[in-house]
């Protein structure tokens, strides 16, 4: 057997076709080499081999809900320095290079916030995205991205605003009442808000019954924070309308219809059921 013309055998976790994969746009710009590939796994490996389930590192994952409500599955640490951790709630590919035994990271994205770094629960691992600049250097287009898995943290702030209220199942919404007096120079709304408006109290009124809303103070005159079930809209033929025992309500899709509910309460949800107008009776 001619051993000087066998390959040697790849290692690692990637080669050039798993590379290109989750790198399409690099690949035509570019062309993934094989000195990508070898950057590649040599960042999963460092990554991989520095992770802990006793204190955060940089890279880890974070799911996080602050004292707003607002939950963010995937938050970043960036890193973890003097006890606390600096978090990124919802970032682009972290950059990274080697750093010790492990990684820096260089993040773009918001929201940003330090977390005491003893009140993070570790919570399992997961897979996330990283990037470095492949074999033509810094350019448009010239950044490579693989995937490595991380440790998983926990952090719920211990004084919500909003008790369990949190966007991880419910919607937020916020909205201005506004004088009666300008409610003319306002389009005729007495309520606008985030893709809301009403009318009148009474449509404002129904809104929170229909979406099991519960009302909080804003953070000035006469604004509202709505914390309600979120809206699944889905079109059915005039016969599957017919046979649905659901209670009635009325929504807007392409102007006002009527439309059957079904709540789905595990996730926070309101099932819409409607007819469209091309729809015939014998669908």
């Amino acid at each position: 057997m001619n051993m000087e013309n066998q390959k040697p055998e790849q290692s690692g976790k990637y080669e050039i076709n798993s590379l290109i994969e989750i790198n399409y746009s690099y690949n035509n710009k570019h062309k993934v080499s094989q000195s990508d590939v070898d950057m590649a796994n040599m960042y999963v490996e460092l990554i991989e081999s520095s992770r802990s389930e006793v204190a955060p590192q940089a890279g880890d994952m974070l799911k996080y809900t602050d004292k707003h409500g607002s939950y963010y599955a995937h938050a970043h640490i960036e890193e973890n320095s003097d006890d606390i951790c600096n978090i990124c709630g919802n970032p682009y590919d972290p950059f990274i290079w080697p750093y010790g035994t492990g990684i820096k990271c260089s993040t773009s994205g918001g929201t940003w916030s330090g977390l005491p770094t003893g009140e993070l629960e570790y919570v399992g691992k997961q897979e996330k995205t990283f990037c470095d600049w492949g074999h033509c250097g810094a350019c448009a287009n010239g950044a490579i991205r693989f995937k490595a898995e991380v440790s998983v943290w926990e952090y719920v702030h211990p004084a919500p605003l909003y008790g369990e209220f949190t966007t991880e199942k419910w919607r937020k919404i916020y909205v201005t009442r506004i004088d009666e007096t300008n409610q003319k120079n306002n389009g005729g709304y007495l309520y606008t808000g985030d893709n809301v408006s009403f009318r009148t109290e009474e449509e404002f009124r129904k809104f929170i019954e229909t979406y099991k809303g519960t009302v909080f103070s804003g953070f000035w005159q006469n604004q509202y924070i709505i914390w309600c079930y979120k809206e699944e809209q889905k079109q059915v033929s005039q016969k599957e309308y017919y046979n649905l025992d659901l209670p009635l309500i009325t929504i807007y899709c392409n102007g006002q219809r009527s439309a059957k509910v079904k709540y789905d309460d595990d996730n926070k949800t309101a099932i819409e059921y409607f007819v469209m107008q091309s729809y015939t009776t014998d669908n």
